[in-house]
């Protein structure tokens, strides 16, 4: 414990010192520097657009795979969830659970689980989503009004510590509006959206204000499927002088619904809108407050502090098929989790030249505290929701405390190398309610990982050569992580490369080829119980994307990707699995979208999906099917500033049935996919 003070007191203490000595010696900005006009008339980031931390080295995601989505990209688009927003990137393959509110999933690089497990770091305006098992809501995200979003492949980001080890995604909401923005949206199965983005205008030009509000409701294909959401948000930014001002965000979330559980094979074949029972369901709610500070210390140097938090209650009851259970019988179980969270960080942004050369440069630090408790009570069968016994009931306080640097420096004209570092320390208590409030603390874990990267452009950046590396981590998840003695974090290393071509103003393409190696995963002995870091994996991939752009304003987008990931270590009790494809991951994802986009008049597009067979099981016995899809959507953009968009969207075209998600085995449990739904929306730009 002492060590765990003496970290605490260094981070606050260097804090202060970081403040007094970048802060205290400027009390205003210079003249703008020759770096910071040639900057400028490179259209690059600019230091006084920088809000959120280490925003400046988003530049350094050209020496990746990394995907970047705008506003434009994202909305006017029909989603399941919020999540669907990631297919628009290659390699992405998506688990709709379609169980309400419960969070969605997604595999990237080999990886599954992440958002619905600890496979990819989550984070919303800088705060992060992951809970202490990595589970994190997307839900909670309003497309509209969101300005871009990064979705990172692979540990290769310093910003991103624990849970990246598939990469991080990112969404960040809008600063500032120039407009409001209004939509309306119905369609099938009852479901309803109006969602309104837009801010106040003030006489005083020292503020900005953005405002969300969102309401939701479904029928949901199957039966017992409704589900409610309300999100909304506002954030008011002061402009104290020149060189400093502040933001203060708060946002509200609630969301109520129910779930049909899986069905399983018969109860598919014959009639995929039944719903296993009318237990099923839950509820969310949740309110969290951010306070971000900068201040811009010269032409090429800023400062940004930010304090967050959040507090939130969920609860579930989740039953499966009872046909084989009696009465009164224990099948299933309620959960409840109270979680308060909070977190603070600062970080110096410098973006300048040394040497003649030009210099982007992150560093800082943060600090977070997270409070769970989580209980479980068995569910009897025949008595809907009533609770049985309780199970678990256990409290969870975990600390991190990260160090992190990157900088992007241009050695020569067309040669750029991006080194960077983070350092990670948890350490934690468990105390378990039901063992006499027994505590069990977690080994201090102190992980280092280093990255870097190359980028190499030619003819004014139309030819452009990637490569990059990134070393991750992955802590013991679940209660093992404090009741077990020793255990070390797994690794996760990527090795990643490509080219990037934009030959003509109507052509661009990217290619890109990776190797993910883990070692020290965690394997269970079924003998003791206790996790062993003897599990190794490898997974090998390529990824490609190309866009043709036509006349003014069409366009037709392809990517395909491929991976083959393999178990090379690991085994559970007597059986292994030594060179079997890991379950869960569909080898072959393929999009192709052809549109017509004009900013006034007629337009539309459509997507054509597909996603191959996977593993349900380790040994390989038994598949999926794989299943293609075709979404459409016809537009008309209208008024004296074409201000009126109307669209009709139709998903799944030709009535495909496939199954959004399937489990099991022998015994194979599914989520049908929606056969072809039709949706009507209006929106409003004022």
């Amino acid at each position: 414990m002492g060590k765990y003070y003496r970290l605490i007191s260094c981070y606050f203490i260097s804090f202060f010192v970081v403040f007094l000595v970048l802060i205290a010696p400027t009390v205003s900005a210079g003249d703008e520097t020759k770096a910071a006009k040639e900057i400028a008339k490179k259209k690059v980031i600019k230091l006084d657009d920088v809000v959120v931390r280490g925003e400046v080295i988003s530049k350094d995601l050209d020496a990746t795979s990394a995907t970047v989505l705008t506003n434009e990209d994202i909305t006017s688009r029909v989603y399941i969830t919020p999540l669907d927003i990631v297919k628009l990137s290659p390699g992405i393959s998506i688990k709709q659970y379609k169980q309400g509110g419960t969070a969605a999933s997604f595999s990237m690089r080999g990886f599954t689980g992440c958002s619905h497990g600890s496979n990819a770091a989550i984070y919303l305006d800088g705060i992060p989503l992951n809970e202490t098992d990595g589970y994190a809501d997307t839900n909670i995200v309003n497309p509209d009004e969101i300005e871009r979003v990064e979705l990172i492949k692979g540990p290769v980001s310093a910003l991103y510590g624990n849970y990246a080890s598939a990469g991080a995604l990112a969404f960040y909401t809008k600063k500032r509006v120039d407009f409001n923005h209004m939509k309306l949206h119905y369609g099938a199965y009852n479901t309803y959206e109006a969602n309104l983005v837009g801010g106040f205008s003030t006489e005083d030009e020292k503020w900005d204000n953005v405002y969300s509000i969102q309401t939701y409701h479904t029928d949901g294909y199957q039966d017992d499927s409704d589900w409610d959401k309300f999100n909304a948000a506002a954030r008011f930014t002061y402009h104290f002088t020149d060189v400093m001002d502040g933001t203060f965000s708060v946002r509200g979330f609630n969301s109520d619904w129910d779930a049909p559980g899986y069905i399983n094979q018969e109860e598919y074949d014959r009639d995929p809108t039944q719903s296993v029972s009318n237990v099923n369901g839950g509820g969310k709610d949740q309110v969290a407050a951010k306070l971000d500070l900068r201040y811009q210390i010269t032409d090429e140097s800023k400062l940004l502090f930010q304090f967050w938090s959040y507090d939130q209650e969920f609860w579930r009851w989740y039953q499966g098929d009872t046909s084989t259970k009696t009465e009164g019988e224990s099948s299933g179980n309620e959960r409840f989790f109270d979680r308060f969270v909070w977190g603070s960080g600062v970080s110096y942004n410098f973006l300048g030249e040394i040497g003649g050369r030009e210099l982007r440069l992150t560093a800082g630090t943060d600090y977070m505290k997270e409070d769970v408790n989580r209980q479980r009570y068995c569910l009897m069968v025949g008595y809907d929701r009533t609770r049985g016994d309780k199970y678990e009931d256990y409290d969870i306080v975990l600390e991190t405390i990260d160090l992190y640097a990157e900088a992007n420096y241009q050695v020569i004209g067309p040669l750029r190398v991006i080194l960077g570092a983070r350092y990670d320390h948890f350490s934690g208590d468990l105390t378990d309610h039901l063992l006499n409030d027994r505590k069990d603390s977690m080994k201090n874990q102190d992980i280092f990982s280093p990255k870097g990267g190359l980028l190499l452009g030619f003819w004014d950046d139309r030819l452009e050569f990637f490569a990059n590396y990134g070393k991750g981590f992955a802590l013991l998840q679940g209660t093992a992580a404090f009741t077990q003695e020793a255990w070390d974090p797994q690794e996760r290393i990527q090795y990643e490369g490509g080219v990037r071509a934009r030959p003509f103003d109507w052509f661009s393409g990217q290619l890109t080829g990776f190797r993910v190696k883990t070692t020290k995963d965690t394997l269970r002995d079924r003998v003791t119980g206790e996790y062993e870091n003897i599990g190794e994996t490898t997974r090998d991939g390529i990824e490609a994307a190309i866009d043709f752009y036509a006349f003014d304003y069409g366009y037709l987008h392809a990517d395909y990707a491929y991976i083959d990931a393999t178990y090379d270590k690991y085994h559970s009790g007597d059986d292994t699995y030594d060179g079997k494809t890991i379950k869960s991951i569909p080898d072959t994802t393929v999009n192709l979208e052809l549109g017509y986009n004009p900013p006034e008049g007629l337009g539309g597009r459509l997507r054509y999906q597909y996603e191959s067979e996977y593993y349900l099981d380790n040994a390989n016995d038994y598949t999926s099917k794989a299943w293609d899809t075709i979404d459409a959507q016809a537009f008309y953009r209208f008024g004296h500033k074409n201000e009126y968009m109307i669209a009709l969207d139709v998903i799944n075209l030709f009535d495909e049935k496939y199954a959004d998600y399937m489990s099991g085995g022998a015994q194979k449990t599914y989520s049908p996919g929606l056969p072809l739904s039709v949706y009507a929306t209006l929106t409003v730009d004022f």
